[in-house]
């Protein structure tokens, strides 16, 4: 995530006869909705997933993990995952208050009956990292999928038919 919004907006310009990452039109829209996005969701993060990193990944990387976790939240990966429901919880209720009110408005893909934006694979690239890191029959993920009456499982099937590379 860190610096994608340069990364696409760059990947744009070089690439003008490739479909364009954020539609013509709504950059202004697509960046001011990231850095929301980040501020309100990223924020709430649910800091038990970094001790649940820490435990299935290379030793290697692992170390690198709990000294970065722990350094840019100032408390050890143990306490970090204590009271994992509470984190959930504070999740969700994120998206419920920063994304869902412009999902609900916009009645499911941000611009009703065009192409998707970049906006809609940033949101559901947050829930999807759940479901990749956990596994799809995961308590986890299937916590996500009660979210706001499967309204982000029903965006992530929507975004299917992008997920694949034209040869």
């Amino acid at each position: 995530m860190s610096e994608s919004s340069d990364i696409v907006q760059y990947l744009d310009k070089q690439y003008p006869s490739s479909p364009h990452v954020i539609t013509p039109g709504t950059l202004a829209f697509e960046v001011a909705y990231y850095k929301y996005l980040l501020a309100g969701v990223w924020s709430k993060w649910p800091t038990p997933i970094h001790q649940y990193l820490y435990e299935t990944i290379s030793p290697e990387s692992a170390a690198f993990i709990k000294e970065l976790r722990e350094v840019a939240f100032g408390d050890t990966l143990v306490n970090m995952a204590k009271s994992p429901q509470l984190h959930w919880d504070a999740y969700r209720d994120a998206f419920g208050s920063v994304v869902l009110p412009i999902y609900e408005k916009a009645e499911g893909i941000f611009l009703k009956g065009s192409e998707p934006g970049w906006a809609d694979f940033v949101t559901a690239s947050f829930l999807l990292s759940i479901k990749l890191l956990y596994g799809a029959d995961s308590k986890e993920w299937n916590y996500v999928e009660t979210w706001h009456s499967g309204r982000w499982v029903k965006l992530i099937e929507d975004l299917k038919p992008y997920a694949h590379i034209d040869e």
